[in-house]
């Protein structure tokens, strides 16, 4: 468990030191970013950004046109409901850029930008939040930016920077009525969602790499690396210790009516009813440390562990049912850190080290007949 621990501290803390070098990191040196729209897949993979037909894997598009020395890609990218796929550079230009998609260079066969938000100190791991006609948009260096989304000019200068401190590496929730933001200095805050007010403001003991998820009964849930997840009344921000856990909680936990589905670094998997209370399966501990957030899907909920039983197996999904038994489960290439995704019938994973850029499965864990998909192939 030691030598876990340490690997995904040396690879985050080297994502961090690189990104401010020149240049910035490889390939296979950081994690990438994944999302989906419909049958098209945006991967934030080092020097490009990727747009992936999920009918056939073939490429349809990267940003930009050629590398550029100064900027680097492994924040998750979001589309806005405009269709721009908007992603942070971890490169030394600390740009953040709304990618149009529906307008194509001729000449360099790549999509132009709709506008470059560059007022930011830092590089971006967290990705941004669409509220409205609003993005909230959390840097490394401390600081969340907001941009006004209603016009591509006026996205360009930020309306409103709040000051939070930490390395704020989590795309921040909301209920619709306040924000929360997380951070690597302990903090949960929230904030007003139209005056941009901080409501409360609350220390925890540890890192909180993961966002905070709202849950059905209206409360906030934040888990960290002290092992702990944690409950906050979302008004007041009082908040208590829900449960304890074998280890380290990293990724985002998802919820499901008054369930919480969460793993940590020892590769427990949990099923909690914070209703109740109760564990809704005994402990479920089948391969490697968890960092991706479990997806929540129909037949069952899929979980992604980072290696195998040692440190040279590559990492697995797994299908687990509401009873807490394995429907199925497949190795990937590479290890995985980050979250997978899923599109209509195929899951998608973006594994690191593998010798694919992205990898797609059934919901019955077989692979798909393109997958992987590598760039120029």
């Amino acid at each position: 468990m030691r030598k876990k621990l340490i690997f995904v501290t040396l690879v985050l803390l080297t994502a961090v030191i690189l990104s401010g070098c020149a240049g910035g990191p490889m390939r296979g040196t950081t994690w990438a970013g994944l999302a989906a729209s419909g049958n098209t897949a945006y991967l934030a993979d080092g020097s490009f950004v990727y747009a992936v037909n999920l009918n056939n894997g073939r490429e349809l598009w990267h940003y930009p046109a050629k590398a550029n020395s100064k900027q680097f890609f492994y924040a998750t990218p979001v589309i806005t409901p405009d269709g721009l796929v908007i992603v942070g550079s971890a490169g030394t230009d600390h740009s953040l850029i709304a990618i149009d998609p529906t307008d194509i260079d001729s000449e360099t066969q790549s999509p132009v930008e709709a506008w470059t938000f560059t007022g930011a100190k830092d590089h971006w791991v967290a990705a941004p939040l669409v509220v409205g006609d609003k993005l909230f948009a959390p840097n490394s260096d401390g600081n969340l930016y907001i941009l006004d989304l209603s016009d591509n000019r006026s996205a360009k200068e930020a309306i409103q920077v709040i000051e939070l401190g930490g390395r704020l590496w989590a795309q921040p929730t909301t209920d619709g009525e306040r924000v929360y933001v997380t951070s690597l200095d302990h903090s949960v805050v929230a904030l007003d969602v139209e005056t941009y007010d901080i409501l409360w403001h609350e220390d925890l003991t540890s890192a909180i790499p993961g966002s905070a998820v709202v849950g059905t009964d209206g409360m906030l849930y934040v888990g960290s690396l002290d092992s702990k997840l944690e409950r906050f009344d979302p008004v007041t921000g009082n908040h208590d210790t829900l449960l304890a856990t074998e280890g380290w909680l990293w990724g985002t936990p998802a919820i499901e009516d008054d369930t919480l589905y969460f793993a940590d670094l020892t590769g427990e998997l949990y099923s909690f009813n914070f209703k109740e209370g109760t564990h809704n399966w005994a402990s479920i501990r089948p391969d490697g440390a968890v960092t991706a957030s479990p997806l929540v899907l129909q037949d069952f909920i899929l979980f992604a562990t980072e290696t195998g039983k040692t440190e040279e197996d590559p990492g697995t999904l797994f299908a687990v049912s509401r009873e807490g038994e394995i429907i199925w489960n497949e190795e990937v290439d590479g290890k995985i850190y980050t979250t997978p995704v899923v599109a209509g019938d195929v899951i998608l994973v973006a594994p690191l080290g593998a010798e694919g850029y992205l990898y797609a499965f059934g919901l019955d864990g077989r692979q798909v007949s393109w997958s992987p998909f590598t760039p120029g192939e």
